[in-house]
């Protein structure tokens, strides 16, 4: 004859039997949860990457140290800032793109034209109106024709003229030449740190 459980051990068993299952719960959320984020991080690696800012050469808007958010998949537009292999040089880079394939453009006297159409450079207003007020020039003349890589006053297809925003300083496509867009490896979508800096773009 089997023995009766008493009230108390029947209490037992029970607080023993919810345990077991709030363990088991908790281990299911974890798993889940482990899994959820190896996903986001799977995507996030396979449509993004990180970048780091390694010079001077993007002020007054990026500075060095800021880690970017790249977009792998991005459509190039004008004014978009990309990262890079440099033309030439075993180094990567970040600069803003200028020129588009096809197109021929010129700087006068601070003002892009592309054709003949002026396009204003409001990323750089305040330092257009410094530069006015103290009676120097931003960008330093110059047309396609002064770059390398470009025929017949055109940017090839495929090829992308870009700046540096800090104009006096940076190392651009006026040093090196055009940036082939395999060498691209996307678009800057925003500042991921130092977080008081994170921001789209």
């Amino acid at each position: 004859m089997k023995k009766r459980l008493n009230q108390r051990q029947l209490q037992l068993i029970a607080q023993n039997i919810q345990r077991k299952r709030r363990r088991s719960h908790i281990q299911d959320l974890l798993v889940t949860f482990g899994i959820f984020i190896a996903v986001v991080a799977s995507l996030f690696l396979i449509f993004f990457q990180v970048e780091t800012v390694k010079d001077f050469s993007m002020l007054p808007n990026l500075q060095a140290g800021d880690r970017l958010i790249i977009g792998k998949y991005d459509e190039i537009e004008r004014f978009d800032i990309i990262a890079f292999q440099v033309p030439g040089r075993k180094q990567q880079s970040i600069r803003r793109v200028i020129g588009l394939p096809g197109e021929e453009l010129r700087y006068h006297e601070d003002i892009l034209y592309v054709g003949t159409r002026e396009i204003p450079e409001r990323f750089l207003s305040e330092e257009l109106i410094k530069a006015k007020d103290n009676a120097y020039q931003l960008t330093a003349d110059f047309t396609t024709n002064d770059i390398r890589g470009v025929k017949n006053q055109r940017i090839p297809a495929d090829y992308y003229l870009v700046l540096s925003d800090n104009r006096s300083f940076g190392i651009d496509s006026r040093d090196y030449g055009l940036v082939p867009k395999k060498d691209i490896f996307g678009v800057v979508v925003g500042i991921f740190l130092p977080i008081p800096r994170m921001m789209q773009l």
